[in-house]
């Protein structure tokens, strides 16, 4: 790491992650779209202009989080932690233990429903954000980050008998992914825990193999 860089990016990964946190902890009370820029602003206290400084809109904020939970994926696909279907398993479970996970992915599905009309820009991962995220280790930050879909077909190939399929599989799982919170929220159902939802129909799902 580039030591003069330090400071300043110290600064602003604790502003930014201050900003994150917050707006997780508005999902607990408040849908995505009932969020207000000037709340989180208020609760972190800062100004509008120090928030734009960093995100261009809330959908930005969502953007990060979900930067930053890949890259956390990512580091555990170099480190090997997991492989195969293990490997799969462990990144529903992931997302399904993380705070007012339905909401979050929920929230998801209408961040990328309005990327059709509206792109937003993609930060990418300063070097001091790796090396935090990463528990201080200097080794994350060459680490590739991977999308969702790239995450999974990395698992599904260390997977044999799927080298045709893994296409269709990834296609399956982003359904399960996303479906499954969105289905729930429909239905407006009390149910079993996400994560068990995830285990039992990833389990089915490659029972039909």
């Amino acid at each position: 790491m580039n030591k003069k860089l330090t400071l300043r990016e110290r600064k602003k990964y604790q502003t930014m992650s201050s900003i994150l946190d917050e707006f997780l902890r508005s999902l607990e009370h408040h849908h995505f779209h009932e969020i207000l820029i000037d709340d989180i602003c208020d609760k972190v206290s800062i100004s509008k202009v120090t928030f734009f400084r960093y995100f261009s809109s809330k959908e930005e904020v969502l953007e990060y989080f979900i930067m930053r939970w890949c890259y956390q994926q990512s580091l555990e696909i170099s480190n090997k932690t997991y492989k195969g279907l293990d490997g799969i398993h462990h990144v529903f479970q992931s997302a399904a233990k993380l705070p007012n996970a339905e909401k979050i992915i929920i929230s998801l599905i209408h961040y990328y429903t309005r990327l059709k009309t509206q792109q937003i820009e993609v930060k990418k991962l300063s070097e001091y954000e790796r090396y935090v995220i990463s528990d201080s280790s200097t080794e994350g930050l060459q680490v590739n980050l991977l999308n969702l879909p790239d995450i999974l077909f990395h698992y599904l190939g260390q997977i044999s008998g799927l080298e045709e399929e893994k296409t269709y599989y990834v296609e399956q799982l982003l359904l399960l992914f996303y479906g499954i919170p969105l289905q729930r929220h429909i239905q407006l159902m009390e149910s079993k825990p996400l994560s068990d939802i995830y285990r039992e129909q990833i389990e089915h799902c490659f029972s039909q193999q």
